[in-house]
Protein backbone atom coordinates (compact mmCIF):
# COMPACT_ATOMS: atom_id res chain seq x y z
CA UNK A 1 0.00 0.00 0.00
CA UNK A 2 1.25 3.28 -1.15
CA UNK A 3 1.57 6.10 2.24
CA UNK A 4 -1.88 6.11 3.45
CA UNK A 5 -3.13 10.11 4.31
CA UNK A 6 -5.67 10.78 6.71
CA UNK A 7 -7.23 14.44 7.58
CA UNK A 8 -8.65 15.13 10.74
CA UNK A 9 -11.01 17.71 11.21
CA UNK A 10 -11.08 19.19 14.60
CA UNK A 11 -8.91 20.32 17.08
CA UNK A 12 -10.53 19.43 19.96
CA UNK A 13 -9.45 16.46 22.42
CA UNK A 14 -10.37 13.23 20.07
CA UNK A 15 -9.15 15.31 17.31
CA UNK A 16 -5.77 16.08 18.32
CA UNK A 17 -5.36 12.47 20.26
CA UNK A 18 -6.41 10.64 16.98
CA UNK A 19 -4.29 13.09 14.83
CA UNK A 20 -1.04 11.84 17.29
CA UNK A 21 -2.64 8.39 16.76
CA UNK A 22 -2.09 8.33 13.06
CA UNK A 23 0.96 10.48 13.01
CA UNK A 24 2.40 7.90 15.06
CA UNK A 25 0.66 4.82 12.84
CA UNK A 26 2.96 6.00 9.32
CA UNK A 27 0.15 7.89 7.98
CA UNK A 28 0.33 10.86 6.72
CA UNK A 29 -1.48 13.40 8.73
CA UNK A 30 -3.70 16.63 7.58
CA UNK A 31 -4.89 18.52 11.43
CA UNK A 32 -7.96 20.57 9.76
CA UNK A 33 -8.41 23.84 11.99
CA UNK A 34 -10.52 26.74 12.36
CA UNK A 35 -8.26 29.67 11.31
CA UNK A 36 -8.40 31.04 15.16
CA UNK A 37 -6.59 28.41 16.77
CA UNK A 38 -3.82 27.53 14.18
CA UNK A 39 -1.09 29.28 15.57
CA UNK A 40 -1.72 27.87 18.51
CA UNK A 41 -1.11 24.52 17.49
CA UNK A 42 1.23 25.40 14.76
CA UNK A 43 5.03 24.41 15.12
CA UNK A 44 3.88 22.68 18.19
CA UNK A 45 4.47 18.90 18.87
CA UNK A 46 1.21 16.77 20.05
CA UNK A 47 1.33 15.42 23.51
CA UNK A 48 -1.06 12.53 24.29
CA UNK A 49 -1.16 10.63 28.26
CA UNK A 50 -3.27 8.61 30.13
CA UNK A 51 -4.70 4.87 29.27
CA UNK A 52 -3.57 4.58 26.11
CA UNK A 53 0.19 5.51 27.30
CA UNK A 54 2.58 8.57 26.73
CA UNK A 55 2.78 9.66 23.25
CA UNK A 56 4.75 12.68 21.87
CA UNK A 57 4.67 13.76 17.76
CA UNK A 58 6.74 16.49 16.73
CA UNK A 59 5.37 19.02 14.93
CA UNK A 60 6.63 17.84 11.49
CA UNK A 61 4.56 14.70 11.71
CA UNK A 62 1.63 16.55 10.54
CA UNK A 63 0.13 19.38 8.64
CA UNK A 64 -2.05 22.16 9.92
CA UNK A 65 -4.54 23.36 7.29
CA UNK A 66 -7.68 25.35 7.43
CA UNK A 67 -10.68 23.74 7.56
CA UNK A 68 -12.89 25.94 5.83
CA UNK A 69 -10.38 25.63 2.52
CA UNK A 70 -9.39 22.44 1.79
CA UNK A 71 -6.41 22.27 0.10
CA UNK A 72 -6.42 19.57 -3.15
CA UNK A 73 -3.61 17.30 -0.91
CA UNK A 74 -6.51 17.17 1.87
CA UNK A 75 -9.06 16.76 -1.05
CA UNK A 76 -7.46 13.82 -2.40
CA UNK A 77 -7.01 11.76 1.38
CA UNK A 78 -7.68 8.51 1.84
CA UNK A 79 -10.09 8.89 4.24
CA UNK A 80 -11.15 11.97 6.27
CA UNK A 81 -12.15 11.74 10.12
CA UNK A 82 -14.52 14.28 11.28
CA UNK A 83 -14.74 14.90 15.06
CA UNK A 84 -16.60 18.04 15.23
CA UNK A 85 -19.57 18.02 17.66
CA UNK A 86 -22.74 16.71 16.12
CA UNK A 87 -24.16 19.78 15.97
CA UNK A 88 -21.20 21.64 13.86
CA UNK A 89 -21.62 18.65 10.92
CA UNK A 90 -22.89 20.50 8.46
CA UNK A 91 -21.08 23.30 8.92
CA UNK A 92 -18.01 21.02 8.87
CA UNK A 93 -19.00 19.43 5.60
CA UNK A 94 -19.99 22.64 3.89
CA UNK A 95 -16.10 23.04 2.12
CA UNK A 96 -16.52 19.37 0.91
CA UNK A 97 -19.71 19.66 -0.40
CA UNK A 98 -20.11 19.61 -4.56
CA UNK A 99 -16.19 18.98 -5.01
CA UNK A 100 -15.32 16.85 -7.70
CA UNK A 101 -13.23 14.83 -5.18
CA UNK A 102 -13.48 14.06 -1.38
CA UNK A 103 -12.66 11.79 0.80
CA UNK A 104 -15.07 8.87 2.58
CA UNK A 105 -15.64 10.38 5.64
CA UNK A 106 -15.49 8.42 8.94
CA UNK A 107 -17.98 10.40 11.78
CA UNK A 108 -17.21 10.63 15.47
CA UNK A 109 -20.24 12.16 16.83
CA UNK A 110 -21.81 11.47 19.74
CA UNK A 111 -25.74 10.37 19.68
CA UNK A 112 -28.12 9.65 16.49
CA UNK A 113 -28.31 12.03 13.04
CA UNK A 114 -24.73 12.77 12.47
CA UNK A 115 -25.10 10.09 9.35
CA UNK A 116 -28.05 11.65 7.92
CA UNK A 117 -27.26 15.08 8.02
CA UNK A 118 -23.78 14.25 6.28
CA UNK A 119 -25.41 12.42 4.19
CA UNK A 120 -27.35 15.27 3.00
CA UNK A 121 -24.64 17.76 2.78
CA UNK A 122 -21.99 15.61 0.87
CA UNK A 123 -24.26 13.24 -0.99
CA UNK A 124 -24.33 9.85 -2.04
CA UNK A 125 -21.29 9.46 -3.97
CA UNK A 126 -19.07 9.42 -0.82
CA UNK A 127 -18.86 6.83 1.43
CA UNK A 128 -19.88 7.78 4.70
CA UNK A 129 -18.68 5.68 8.18
CA UNK A 130 -20.11 5.70 11.34
CA UNK A 131 -18.90 4.72 15.17
CA UNK A 132 -18.91 4.60 18.37
CA UNK A 133 -16.46 5.29 21.03
CA UNK A 134 -16.36 4.79 24.90
CA UNK A 135 -12.94 6.69 25.36
CA UNK A 136 -12.91 9.58 27.29
CA UNK A 137 -10.29 12.92 26.97
CA UNK A 138 -9.75 15.87 27.81
CA UNK A 139 -7.98 18.46 26.53
CA UNK A 140 -5.04 19.76 28.76
CA UNK A 141 -4.02 22.29 26.28
CA UNK A 142 -3.72 23.97 22.78
CA UNK A 143 -1.85 20.70 21.90
CA UNK A 144 -2.26 18.19 24.74
CA UNK A 145 -4.80 15.54 25.50
CA UNK A 146 -5.22 13.20 28.51
CA UNK A 147 -7.16 9.86 28.11
CA UNK A 148 -9.38 9.77 31.26
CA UNK A 149 -11.42 6.62 30.09
CA UNK A 150 -11.49 3.72 27.88
CA UNK A 151 -13.60 0.72 27.55
CA UNK A 152 -13.67 -0.58 24.18
CA UNK A 153 -11.73 0.21 20.76
CA UNK A 154 -13.48 2.81 18.85
CA UNK A 155 -16.42 0.83 16.44
CA UNK A 156 -16.61 1.66 13.31
CA UNK A 157 -18.68 0.11 10.37
CA UNK A 158 -21.40 1.49 7.57
CA UNK A 159 -24.57 2.67 9.08
CA UNK A 160 -26.02 3.97 5.65
CA UNK A 161 -24.83 1.00 3.34
CA UNK A 162 -21.67 1.80 1.89
CA UNK A 163 -19.09 -0.25 0.91
CA UNK A 164 -16.50 -0.61 3.58
CA UNK A 165 -13.15 -1.39 1.93
CA UNK A 166 -12.29 2.12 2.34
CA UNK A 167 -12.60 1.89 5.96
CA UNK A 168 -10.68 -1.55 6.13
CA UNK A 169 -7.89 0.47 4.41
CA UNK A 170 -7.90 2.82 7.36
CA UNK A 171 -8.55 0.46 10.02
CA UNK A 172 -5.18 -1.94 8.76
CA UNK A 173 -3.35 1.57 9.20
CA UNK A 174 -4.53 2.19 12.92
CA UNK A 175 -3.56 -1.05 14.33
CA UNK A 176 0.36 0.50 13.66
CA UNK A 177 -1.19 3.25 16.41
CA UNK A 178 -1.93 3.43 19.89
CA UNK A 179 -6.17 3.88 19.27
CA UNK A 180 -7.53 0.43 19.24
CA UNK A 181 -10.13 1.10 16.59
CA UNK A 182 -11.84 -2.38 14.61
CA UNK A 183 -15.03 -3.08 12.14
CA UNK A 184 -18.63 -3.59 13.68
CA UNK A 185 -20.53 -5.42 11.47
CA UNK A 186 -23.58 -4.43 14.26
CA UNK A 187 -23.04 -0.46 14.06
CA UNK A 188 -26.68 0.32 14.52
CA UNK A 189 -27.00 -1.94 17.84
CA UNK A 190 -23.67 -0.62 18.80
CA UNK A 191 -24.52 3.34 18.46
CA UNK A 192 -27.36 2.57 20.30
CA UNK A 193 -26.01 1.06 23.10
CA UNK A 194 -23.99 4.02 23.42
CA UNK A 195 -26.56 6.43 23.26
CA UNK A 196 -28.40 4.83 26.08
CA UNK A 197 -24.97 5.28 28.03
CA UNK A 198 -24.08 9.02 26.90
CA UNK A 199 -27.92 10.19 27.23
CA UNK A 200 -28.10 8.43 31.31
CA UNK A 201 -24.70 9.33 31.94
CA UNK A 202 -23.70 12.67 30.26
CA UNK A 203 -26.25 15.27 31.00
CA UNK A 204 -26.46 14.27 34.47
CA UNK A 205 -22.76 14.85 34.83
CA UNK A 206 -23.07 17.84 33.24
CA UNK A 207 -25.65 19.53 35.57
CA UNK A 208 -24.12 18.00 38.97
CA UNK A 209 -20.44 18.35 38.19
CA UNK A 210 -20.23 14.90 39.74
CA UNK A 211 -17.12 12.08 37.63
CA UNK A 212 -18.80 9.02 36.21
CA UNK A 213 -18.10 7.46 39.64
CA UNK A 214 -19.48 9.72 41.64
CA UNK A 215 -22.78 9.87 39.51
CA UNK A 216 -23.26 6.13 40.38
CA UNK A 217 -22.01 6.31 43.97
CA UNK A 218 -24.54 8.42 44.65
CA UNK A 219 -28.04 7.28 45.55
CA UNK A 220 -29.93 10.31 43.82
CA UNK A 221 -28.26 10.81 40.55
CA UNK A 222 -27.88 6.53 40.33
CA UNK A 223 -31.91 6.59 40.55
CA UNK A 224 -32.26 9.46 38.22
CA UNK A 225 -29.83 7.53 35.78
CA UNK A 226 -32.15 4.67 36.47
CA UNK A 227 -35.27 6.54 35.31
CA UNK A 228 -33.72 7.44 32.14
CA UNK A 229 -32.65 4.36 31.19
CA UNK A 230 -35.89 2.54 31.99
CA UNK A 231 -37.29 5.76 29.35
CA UNK A 232 -34.93 4.86 26.70
CA UNK A 233 -35.03 0.45 26.81
CA UNK A 234 -38.87 0.38 26.34
CA UNK A 235 -38.52 3.06 23.53
CA UNK A 236 -35.67 0.80 21.75
CA UNK A 237 -37.43 -2.50 22.30
CA UNK A 238 -41.16 -1.11 20.49
CA UNK A 239 -38.87 1.35 17.78
CA UNK A 240 -36.66 -1.35 16.66
CA UNK A 241 -37.12 -4.41 19.08
CA UNK A 242 -33.77 -3.83 20.85
CA UNK A 243 -33.13 -4.03 24.56
CA UNK A 244 -29.91 -4.27 26.44
CA UNK A 245 -31.19 -5.03 29.30
CA UNK A 246 -34.60 -6.08 30.98
CA UNK A 247 -34.81 -2.32 33.16
CA UNK A 248 -32.99 0.45 34.51
CA UNK A 249 -32.03 -0.98 37.57
CA UNK A 250 -30.38 -3.92 35.78
CA UNK A 251 -28.80 -1.57 33.21
CA UNK A 252 -27.10 0.52 36.11
CA UNK A 253 -26.41 -1.97 38.58
CA UNK A 254 -25.09 -4.87 35.74
CA UNK A 255 -24.05 -2.94 33.00
CA UNK A 256 -23.41 0.38 33.20
CA UNK A 257 -21.60 -0.05 36.62
CA UNK A 258 -18.82 -2.45 34.75
CA UNK A 259 -18.36 -0.01 31.97
CA UNK A 260 -17.32 2.85 34.53
CA UNK A 261 -15.47 0.94 36.86
CA UNK A 262 -12.75 0.40 37.35
CA UNK A 263 -11.03 2.30 33.98
CA UNK A 264 -13.53 5.29 33.85
CA UNK A 265 -14.76 6.79 37.30
CA UNK A 266 -12.59 9.43 37.07
CA UNK A 267 -14.05 10.69 33.73
CA UNK A 268 -16.14 13.88 33.63
CA UNK A 269 -18.26 14.25 30.60
CA UNK A 270 -17.86 16.04 27.73
CA UNK A 271 -21.31 17.73 28.11
CA UNK A 272 -19.86 19.06 31.53
CA UNK A 273 -16.50 20.81 29.35
CA UNK A 274 -18.49 22.36 26.35
CA UNK A 275 -21.05 23.61 29.92
CA UNK A 276 -18.29 25.47 31.45
CA UNK A 277 -16.78 26.51 28.22
CA UNK A 278 -19.55 28.24 27.02
CA UNK A 279 -19.91 25.73 24.24
CA UNK A 280 -23.53 24.60 22.59
CA UNK A 281 -23.56 20.81 23.81
CA UNK A 282 -24.92 17.82 21.38
CA UNK A 283 -28.27 17.72 23.84
CA UNK A 284 -30.81 17.45 20.49
CA UNK A 285 -28.40 14.23 19.27
CA UNK A 286 -28.30 12.47 22.92
CA UNK A 287 -31.39 12.51 24.88
CA UNK A 288 -33.09 14.63 22.54
CA UNK A 289 -32.98 11.26 19.80
CA UNK A 290 -34.45 9.60 22.55
CA UNK A 291 -37.41 11.65 22.74
CA UNK A 292 -38.20 11.72 19.10
CA UNK A 293 -38.01 7.98 18.92
CA UNK A 294 -40.36 7.86 21.96
CA UNK A 295 -42.57 10.27 20.20
CA UNK A 296 -42.66 8.06 17.32
CA UNK A 297 -43.46 5.12 19.37
CA UNK A 298 -46.12 7.04 21.26
CA UNK A 299 -44.50 6.49 24.58
CA UNK A 300 -43.58 9.15 27.79
CA UNK A 301 -40.14 10.75 27.37
CA UNK A 302 -40.69 12.71 30.53
CA UNK A 303 -37.27 12.65 32.58
CA UNK A 304 -35.59 13.07 29.25
CA UNK A 305 -37.23 15.86 28.63
CA UNK A 306 -36.53 17.46 31.61
CA UNK A 307 -32.84 16.65 31.48
CA UNK A 308 -32.95 18.23 28.32
CA UNK A 309 -34.44 21.48 29.54
CA UNK A 310 -31.80 21.88 32.51
CA UNK A 311 -29.47 21.74 29.82
CA UNK A 312 -30.48 24.22 27.42
CA UNK A 313 -31.56 26.36 30.67
CA UNK A 314 -27.75 25.87 31.85
CA UNK A 315 -26.31 26.85 28.24
CA UNK A 316 -28.29 29.91 28.70
CA UNK A 317 -26.92 30.73 31.94
CA UNK A 318 -23.54 30.29 30.75
CA UNK A 319 -24.18 33.73 28.61
CA UNK A 320 -23.63 31.10 24.89
CA UNK A 321 -24.47 32.64 21.93
CA UNK A 322 -24.02 30.37 18.90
Amino acid sequence: MTEFSVAVFGGGSVGLCLAAHFAKAGARVFLLLRQSSMEAVRGKPIAVSGLLGDHLVPAEAYTICDASAPTDEVLGCDMLVLTTKANDVEKALQPFANRLRCPPILLLQNGMGSSEIAREVIGSDVPLYSSAMMIGMVRQSPISVEVTAQSSPILCGSLLGDSEEPLKDLLQVAEQGFVPMVQDPSIRETISFKLLFNSCMNPTGALTGQTYGELLENPESRELIVGLADETLATYAKAFDYRPADNGKQYVDDVLAKIVFPRGQGHRSSMLQDLEDGRKTEIDFLNGAIIRLADDAGLPSIRHKSISQLIKASEASKAFRQ
